[in-house]
């Protein structure tokens, strides 16, 4: 009777000392819901990058639209982090890396396009920023306040693929005005305006058809023109 109690006893502690072994903080500072986007403005999905062990990596659960939208997104049954996050298969062989930047945005290598990103889900957010699903009119505002300024953003003939000619409306608000906007840029996640001399604001998207302010200051939305 005794050595099955001993037996049961020795897989209760073994069991419990790898329950209880503490996960790193990189772990810990990456679980949750992500967004796996792309350069190329078309709709990403998310994925959840869990605490529970698969060998050597952690759990990876990606979105059922993954699998049309990012095959290999969809393919990914785990995940490590070295530098970044990286996506595993079912065979163990790795589907995406992202490497941090200077920034700390994770996406991967330019050499191999499109470019992915991965970075926190938002709620209504689905697609990183493309110039040509920019062009058109825009509204600037304080959050849920009345219009500041409008502005329009259109293809110039001198544009490259991320640029766009900005043409500010009439009236426009002082604190809009005084900073000469006249340009705006995709770069990466985020949506740059530009203006003279060498103003600039840098927005994130923030819903399907909005964005907002990312720096401090005010707070200041762009959200699509009705």
């Amino acid at each position: 009777m005794r050595r099955p109690v001993l037996a049961a006893a020795v897989a209760l502690m073994l069991g419990t000392g790898a329950r209880a072994a503490p996960l790193p903080d990189f772990v810990k500072d990456t679980l949750g819901e992500w967004l796996v986007v792309t350069d190329d403005g078309k709709p990403g999905c998310r994925i959840t990058l869990g605490s529970e062990p698969v060998g050597k990596t952690w759990r990876a659960s990606p979105a059922a639209d993954c699998a049309a939208r990012l095959p290999n997104v969809g393919k990914a049954v785990a995940w490590d982090f070295s530098g970044g996050v990286r996506l595993y298969g079912a065979d163990r062989k790795i589907l995406l890396e992202f490497g941090e930047d200077e920034t700390t945005l994770m996406k991967t290598s330019f050499e191999t396009p499109p470019v992915h990103f991965i970075v926190r889900a938002k709620p209504g957010v689905e697609r990183a920023p493309s110039a040509p699903l920019l062009i058109g009119n825009w509204v600037l505002r304080r959050p849920g306040g009345p219009a500041l300024c409008s502005v329009t953003l259109s293809r110039g003939a001198k544009d490259g693929d991320t640029d766009l000619t900005l043409k500010p409306g009439t009236p426009c608000d002082p604190a809009i005005a005084k900073l000469r906007l006249n340009s705006a840029r995709v770069e990466d996640i985020a949506l740059m305006l530009y203006g003279e001399p060498e103003t600039s604001l840098r927005f994130e998207a923030s819903g399907p058809e909005s964005y907002a302010k990312a720096e401090g200051g005010k707070p200041l939305d762009m959200v699509r023109a009705p």
